[in-house]
């Protein structure tokens, strides 16, 4: 199962930690801390669809395990551990509109969801990408903006969204089947 978990997620903590953080090798090691934790807790996860949001959880207190370590943290570094520990709310909204987008990318057709899983989800750069679907590179950008316009509208279709000082702040309804 923490097999299954590290392929299915790893990319997208690791762009998650390393937005927090800034450093690559810093991200990578907190990414390792977090499935350490993962391995020695996943018998406490009670409910397998919680694993998302559970999983974030434990990289947000990694983070702030990290900022707490630094012998002087820089103002920079303060800002963003009382942001972290300040989002419980957001993060559930986050993770709510993390499985919308899932759930909304898998029922697009077949030729643009695969494209949009490899450039959103997995952040595989397009030359790649256009290398492993066997495209050129034309057709992957075309697909790929082709395929957020189809997402864009069945996103707008299901979920409200507000912009305030926090940023885009969403709130899915259960009409998408994204719950």
């Amino acid at each position: 199962m923490i097999e299954t978990i590290w392929n299915t997620f790893h990319a997208q903590l690791l762009g998650f930690i390393s937005s927090k953080v800034g450093n690559k090798d810093a991200s990578e090691d907190i990414l390792q801390d977090v499935f350490v934790k993962v391995i020695k807790n996943i018998h406490a996860l009670s409910d397998e669809q919680k694993l998302q949001p559970w999983l974030y959880q434990i990289c947000r207190h990694s983070i702030i395990d990290y900022y707490r370590a630094k012998p002087s943290p820089q103002t920079n570094d303060q800002a963003t551990l009382d942001a972290l520990m300040a989002d419980n709310e957001t993060h559930e909204q986050q993770a709510q509109l993390s499985r919308c987008l899932h759930t909304l990318i898998n029922a697009l057709p077949d030729n643009v969801s695969a494209l949009l899983r490899d450039s959103e989800l997995e952040q595989i750069k397009q030359k790649d990408m256009a290398q492993k679907h066997q495209l050129s590179l034309a057709a992957t950008k075309s697909r790929i903006l082709r395929g957020r316009a189809l997402l864009k509208k069945k996103l707008m279709a299901c979920c409200e969204f507000e912009f305030n000082e926090q940023g885009p702040q969403a709130n899915c309804q259960n009409q998408c089947g994204c719950q």
